[in-house]
């Protein structure tokens, strides 16, 4: 049944969704190596756009959201972006895909200078859990009643042809109705070499004497003769 109304909705609705989420991708995808980030994006059968989709190039660099727009596939309590010049994060509390079959308590993503990791809290999927800090582009295949086999892949790394890296937390693919449906859950990207550096501590303030005043002298003591 749940199939089933699940298909009935994309039917109804997935022509519209297509566009947005093609014209969605096209603005959320940044130039020139510039770091970005989006918590869910959804293409198949349910089309949900990177959402939300933040850049340190074309801005706004920080968005935050309590739940997305409503849908048969995807639900959420918070979701955080940001992104900075060569760093960027996602983060997404209480999700669920596909109800029951994914489900997290957090899940993070994030980017620095070219190096990516993810952490999953409470994360499973039909009652298996998930690892906290999957190795890169780790592989789980679980099969889940009502969808067939769902693959998982956590902590997804891709190094993109302008040397910039993409980390996606999760990406969920599952057929649904015959017909392929990927889910990419926190994904941030950022380039090699681009993070703020920290700022270097500047010279210790010196006790010495300021500038332009002569030092104060020292008395050094001595035996003067004595004239009668």
């Amino acid at each position: 049944m749940r199939l089933k109304h699940l298909t009935t909705f994309v039917a109804i609705a997935g022509a519209v969704a297509v566009p947005a989420a093609i014209a969605a991708s096209a603005s959320a995808s940044p130039a020139g190596g510039a770091a970005s980030a989006f918590g869910v994006s959804a293409t198949g059968l349910v089309n949900i756009p990177q959402t939300p989709a933040v850049s340190s190039l074309t801005g706004p660099s920080h968005k935050s959201l309590i739940e997305l727009p409503p849908n048969p596939l995807v639900s959420l309590k918070v979701l955080h972006t940001s992104a900075t010049p060569g760093q960027s994060r996602a983060s997404i509390v209480d999700l669920k895909v596909a109800k029951p079959a994914l489900s997290a308590h957090l899940i993070t993503s994030k980017c620095v200078g070219g190096t990516g990791s993810s952490h999953l809290v409470k994360a499973s999927i039909a009652g298996h859990r998930l690892a906290a800090d999957a190795a890169p582009n780790s592989t789980v295949a679980i099969p889940v009643q009502g969808l067939g086999a769902v693959s998982v892949v956590l902590n997804k790394q891709v190094h993109n042809a302008d040397g910039s890296l993409t980390v996606t937390a999760i990406e969920v693919n599952v057929g649904l109705a015959g017909k392929g449906q990927t889910i990419a859950i926190s994904s941030a990207t950022c380039a090699a070499g681009e993070a703020t550096p920290p700022k270097t501590p500047g010279p210790t303030p010196s006790t010495s004497t300021p500038p332009g005043q002569a030092p104060v002298p020292t008395p050094v003591p001595s035996d003067l003769p004595v004239t009668g």
